[in-house]
């Protein structure tokens, strides 16, 4: 990680993006911790992953933490991509790595529907997969981390994904299920779209379970789903609210 690199970054580029190219609007910044461990579980969508650099704009400015996001293997075989992402924190997803962050009492950033949730096709963009095999959770058990679960509406359409091409070759070579048919790189620039971005309130797991519950199946079962069920709703009600991909408050309406 290259702390002076993202400070850089976050006063110019990164903070043109978020107030005046998206324009994002915000919600729950209260429930960013300023101190000690917590994981932060999250939506990505799209071919290049602003969503994931602009969580991470956003937590460091409200925190001036640098939250570590867990990345697919398959990115660190691009090497300018991995050069970015590395310097922006991201660390290659592995148990160890995120062991090793929580245990410095570090943020921990994971997306649980994994490099599937980012080539979802547009019309099905905000709606959540699967959460694999909900290692998120018994990580959090293990290391006594809470639990914040945030979404973002808006980036999907940035570089929507309009369909998905099946390749053996390819998986085999980048490690990606399927080749992302998108605008991108047609129309290389991203589309300056209206994000709305909430971070929910903690589910404390640490507080409600010993750490052996990373071995009970049903509990892990029963967090993953409390965790999956509120990032729906909170996506479902911005996606209710919003009248404009490009433009119009959605939590201001919440707060009437």
């Amino acid at each position: 990680m290259d702390r002076p690199y993202i400070d850089r970054l976050s006063k110019t580029l990164f903070r043109f993006l978020a107030q005046h190219y998206w324009r994002i609007e915000t919600a729950g910044l209260e429930n960013l911790p300023t101190q000690g461990r917590a994981i932060l579980v999250g939506t990505h969508r799209g071919i290049i992953p602003w969503d994931a650099i602009m969580a991470l704009h956003l937590v460091v400015q409200v925190t001036g933490r640098v939250p570590r996001f867990l990345i697919h293997p398959g990115l660190l075989k691009f090497s300018p991509v991995a050069n970015v992402i590395t310097r922006l924190g991201g660390v290659l997803a592995t148990q160890e790595n995120a062991a090793s962050v929580l245990e410095n009492n570090d943020l921990l950033g994971i997306f649980p529907e994994g490099v599937n949730g980012a080539f979802t096709r547009l019309r099905d963009a905000y709606r959540l997969h699967s959460f694999s095999r909900d290692n998120f959770v018994k990580i959090a058990l293990r290391h006594r981390a809470p639990i914040i679960p945030f979404v973002t509406v808006g980036s999907a359409e940035v570089h929507p994904v309009f369909a998905q091409i099946k390749s053996r070759l390819w998986k085999r070579f980048a490690d990606w299920p399927c080749i992302p048919v998108s605008t991108f790189p047609l129309i290389p620039f991203p589309f300056p779209t209206k994000w709305h971005t909430i971070f929910l309130e903690a589910i404390h797991v640490e507080q409600q379970h010993p750490p052996e519950a990373a071995h009970d199946a049903a509990i892990v079962k029963s967090i993953s789903r409390e965790v999956r069920t509120r990032m729906q709703a909170a996506m479902d009600d911005i996606i209710q609210r919003r009248r404009s991909i490009f433009h119009g408050s959605v939590f201001d309406q919440q707060q009437e």
